[in-house]
């Protein structure tokens, strides 16, 4: 059944769709809006006040961002579930980027179901508060069952969230121009490989340099 349901055109072409609208988009808006921190804590206050004043925000979340993350969650562990890697047996560089688009999507689903939980609305953020938890060298206890994860602290933790995430997305971009017939040539596919390399660069730059900022930051806080 799990099988059937992988292979439904539908559900695919719409699982690679969310993974980039609206996910994607979200991604690297939150990783460009927090990076504001770097700079000043002021600024990042002030995104934070603008998006807690839109109307009917919490329903965005939900339509924008929660309900669209569940469903790409669900059918990713679907498709990691079905999944019949080979990358041992034929080490090409495109079986190496299948398993390592699972085992990211993975680590990026533990993430954001721990930064949810963390961060539960957009009402709930705050600097202050964001710092003295990147900063915390307390385990994770909100997740015992997953052993590796403890002995990191938040901040690392939070570093390969982040650069899972990244990955996750920037191979998305690559694939999903693949899937939707966008790049069909060879120097297409390379182009947007490049782009997709650029991509994992700049948003992980901004989104290590963020939690540095803010783990210094709540260094000096605690």
């Amino acid at each position: 059944m799990l099988k059937d349901i992988k292979n439904n055109y539908l559900l695919r072409r719409l699982h690679s769709l969310s993974g980039i609208l609206p996910i994607g988009l979200f991604l690297i808006f939150h990783l460009s809006a927090n990076s504001v921190s770097i700079f000043s804590a002021e600024n990042y206050n002030l995104i934070i006040n603008f998006l807690r004043s839109l109307p009917f925000v919490e329903l965005i979340e939900w339509a924008v961002l929660f309900l669209p993350i569940a469903f790409h969650a669900i059918y990713g562990v679907i498709i990691y579930k079905t999944a019949k890697p080979n990358h041992f047996q034929y080490s090409y560089i495109e079986n190496w980027r299948y398993i390592l688009q699972r085992a990211t999507g993975m680590i990026a689903l533990v993430y954001i179901i721990y930064h949810i939980f963390q961060f539960r609305t957009v009402h709930e953020l705050d600097y202050n508060y964001i710092a003295k938890s990147l900063a915390s060298t307390q385990s994770i206890d909100f997740l015992p069952q997953i052993p590796l994860i403890n002995p990191f602290s938040i901040y690392w933790f939070y570093i390969i969230g982040i650069v899972s995430s990244v990955y996750h997305l920037a191979n998305g971009i690559w694939s999903f121009c693949i899937t939707w017939g966008i790049t069909v040539g060879k120097k297409s596919q390379t182009a947007v490989l490049a782009l997709s390399v650029m991509v994992f660069i700049i948003l992980n730059a901004m989104g290590i340099m963020t939690c540095n900022s803010l783990a210094e930051a709540g260094a000096k806080l605690l």
